[in-house]
C-alpha cells in the first residue's frame, strides 16, 4: 500500500546501533560502478607513478599495523580519483549515497529547534547510525531511490515509512529515539537482556520493519493480510539470518519492547480489553510478541529452547512453529530474494555488529 502513514513498535527502548560502521559511499557527482569488495584484513594498493592497482592482505596484528601506520577510520568511505598524473582522496559525508544498481540509499538528519530533542540529534549524527543502517542494507538491489530521514515530528514518537512526493522515504523521529533512550535498561534484566542488546536489537527490528514497507512498496510484493503483520515477519526472519548466538541476542533484544507483557506473563493473567482494541491495522503488543516468539523458535527450536522451558510460548503455539517459519522463509526467497546480492549479504552476515557478551546467553 502507497503513501500510508504506518506507526512501528510502540515503547521500544535504544539509542544508537552503536554497530562498526563503514559504508562505502561515493559523491553524487562521480558515476559509480560496483567493481568488486575488500574482505576483511584485505587492502588496496594504488601505485602512485604507475597508476596500478594491486591487492594486499594484512598478516600478523592488524590493530597493531593500522596504529603504526597511523591510518584512520573513513567512517562514510571514499572516493579516489586520477587527475592527470596526481591521485586524490576525498572522504564521504552523510549527505552522500550508497550505489545499489540502480538506486541509491539517501540518509539525512533534519536539524530540530527543540532543545529536548537536539540532544538526540547531535549524538545520532554524530555516531552516524543512519549510515550504519545504509550499509546493512548494500545487499539489497533497489531500482529506485529510497529516502532515510531522522527529524523532528511535533511531538509525536513515531517511525513509519510513506512515499513523499512518490519517493520512498523511511521517516524515524527524534522522539521516538528519545523514547527508546529513556526506556533503556540501565543493568540486564531479570530475563539477562543486555543493555546493549535490548538497544540493537529493538533498533534494528523496528528499522527494518519499515524497510520491510519499502520493500514490499519497491518491489511490488503482494500481501495477504495485515501488511503490519508482514512488516514484522521481514524484520524477525532477516535477524535470524546471523544465526546462533548473534541471532538470540538480536530477538532477545527486540523482545525487551515487550518487557512488561513478559514480566507478567509467569502470573498468568486474565486480560481484559475493550473491544475497539482489536480493530487496530497494528497487531496488538502481545500477539506481536507471540508471532516473533514463534518464528525464532520456528527457526532454531535449540537456541531458542529458554522460550518453551520458561513458559514464555505456549506448547500449543509452539508445536506449529516449524510450518511458520518455513512459510516465512518459503516466501522471502520467492519473492525478496531475487533482489538481493549474496556475496554482500554473505559479508554483511559475517561482520561483528554486536561487541563481545559478557556472558553466554540463557539457556
Amino acid at each position: 500500500m502507497k503513501a500510508r502513514h504506518r506507526k512501528s513498535l510502540n515503547a521500544l527502548a535504544g539509542l544508537t546501533l552503536a554497530m562498526a560502521a563503514g559504508a562505502g559511499t561515493c559523491g553524487a557527482a562521480w558515476a559509480q560502478d560496483a567493481l568488486a569488495n575488500i574482505a576483511n584484513n584485505d587492502s588496496i594498493v594504488i601505485d602512485g607513478k604507475t597508476f596500478e592497482v594491486r591487492g594486499g592482505r594484512a598478516k600478523g596484528d592488524v590493530a597493531g599495523q593500522i596504529k603504526a601506520l597511523g591510518a584512520r577510520e573513513l567512517g562514510g568511505g571514499a572516493v579516489i580519483f586520477r587527475s592527470g598524473d596526481k591521485l586524490f582522496i576525498a572522504e564521504g559525508s552523510s549527505e552522500q549515497s550508497t550505489p545499489h544498481a540502480g538506486g541509491l540509499i539517501h540518509v539525512a538528519y533534519e536539524d530540530t529547534d527543540d532543545r529536548d530533542l537536539k540532544e538526540i540529534h547531535d549524538l545520532v549524527k554524530g555516531k552516524r547510525d543512519l549510515e550504519t543502517f545504509r550499509e546493512f542494507l548494500t545487499p539489497f538491489r533497489l531500482p529506485e531511490n529510497l529516502y532515510i530521514k531522522a527529524l523532528g515530528c511535533n511531538g509525536v514518537a513515531n517511525a513509519y515509512f510513506f512515499r513523499e512526493n512518490n519517493v520512498p522515504t523511511i521517516r524515524i523521529c527524534y522522539e521516538y529515539l528519545k523514547e527508546i533512550h529513556d526506556r533503556l535498561p540501565r543493568e540486564a534484566t531479570r530475563e539477562g537482556i543486555e543493555p546493549h542488546d535490548a538497544l540493537v536489537g529493538q533498533l534494528l527490528f523496528a528499522l527494518l520493519h519499515e524497510f520491510g514497507h519499502a520493500a514490499f512498496d519497491i518491489y511490488n510484493v503482494p500481501v495477504f493480510g495485515r501488511q503490519e503483520d508482514a512488516a514484522d515477519q521481514f524484520a524477525a526472519y532477516v535477524m535470524l539470518q546471523f544465526g546462533g548466538e548473534r541471532a538470540h541476542r538480536l530477538v532477545r533484544g527486540a523482545a525487551y519492547s515487550y518487557k512488561g507483557f513478559i514480566k507478567d506473563l509467569q502470573d498468568k493473567p486474565r486480560v481484559t480489553l475493550p473491544l475497539a482494541a482489536f480493530s487496530s491495522d497494528h497487531g496488538s503488543p502481545e500477539e506481536r510478541f507471540y508471532n516473533l516468539a514463534c518464528i525464532a523458535y520456528g527457526y532454531d527450536p535449540r537456541n531458542f529452547a529458554s522460550l518453551l522451558d520458561k513458559e514464555y510460548l505456549p506448547e500449543r503455539r509452539a508445536e506449529v512453529c516449524k510450518y511458520e517459519y518455513s512459510n516465512l522463509r518459503f516466501a522471502f526467497r520467492d519473492m525478496i530474494g531475487p533482489h538481493i546480492d549474496a556475496a554482500r549479504a554473505r559479508d554483511v552476515l559475517a561482520r561483528t555488529w554486536l561487541p563481545d557478551k559478557p556472558h553466554a546467553p540463557e539457556k
